[in-house]
């Protein structure tokens, strides 16, 4: 792991750099973080807490660590020493556990998607709504997109659900096919939106799993 710029202990903390993640707590409950990562054992990470919240004990444990990297979606177990209100050090206690490079994690998924077409192409300069079959961190796959032609750049806007912003961007049609299907490749998103984007893809990819993994659990029972 490379070093990043260590966090201040500034009253007034500046959250410049780092990884946007998650703890996880024993009972299910969730923290959102920014990861600084350093070598050796240990990562510093920055608690987005509300005013007023904090963690009450010195060390808590066991916790689960979860960001995005290059690699793919990191998970880190292990034991958080409270430094200050929102800084904490992560004693990594195992090896992480890497889930596939994003690029490639891709998950079926029903969401709304506003699309404007390039001058010369696309949707003849128009909005077209429709909505995406799959997802993933690189593209999507289109379904009632007839207007869309092959190899046209478009303008597109991701709903990702209620009370959260679309992700934005402009992407490509590489594939065409029946029944109005467009494969989308990404080519410009900003590095907020693609975060965002890999993290969502991720959370639905585990709800899915769980919930395999709860029907077998049923069915074996039985």
């Amino acid at each position: 792991m490379s070093p990043e710029p260590e966090p201040t202990d500034n009253v007034v903390r500046l959250n410049v750099g780092g990884k946007e993640g998650k703890l996880t707590t024993p009972v299910g409950g969730h923290i959102p973080v920014r990861v600084y990562e350093r070598d050796g054992d240990y990562l510093m990470l920055v608690l987005m807490l509300d005013a007023g919240d904090e963690l009450s004990q010195d060390v808590v444990e066991p916790l689960l660590l979860e960001y995005v990297s290059p690699r793919g979606l990191v998970r880190f177990h292990g034991q958080a020493v409270v430094r200050e209100r929102d800084l904490v050090r992560f004693d990594v206690s195992a090896a992480p556990e890497v889930t596939q490079r994003r690029e490639f994690v891709r998950i079926p998924s029903a969401q709304k998607v506003e699309v404007a077409g390039d001058r010369g192409g696309g949707a003849g300069g128009s909005n077209l709504n429709t909505h995406a079959i799959d997802i993933s961190g690189g593209g999507m796959l289109l379904s009632g997109a007839d207007a869309l032609g092959l190899g046209s750049r478009v303008r597109f806007s991701l709903n990702l659900g209620p009370g959260t912003d679309p992700v934005e961007g402009s992407a490509q049609v590489v594939r065409a096919g029946d029944e109005g299907k467009r494969a989308l490749v990404f080519d410009q998103i900003s590095k907020t939106d693609r975060q965002r984007l890999i993290h969502f893809v991720f959370e639905r990819q585990r709800e899915a799993l769980a919930k395999v993994g709860r029907v077998i659990s049923h069915r074996s029972a039985g």
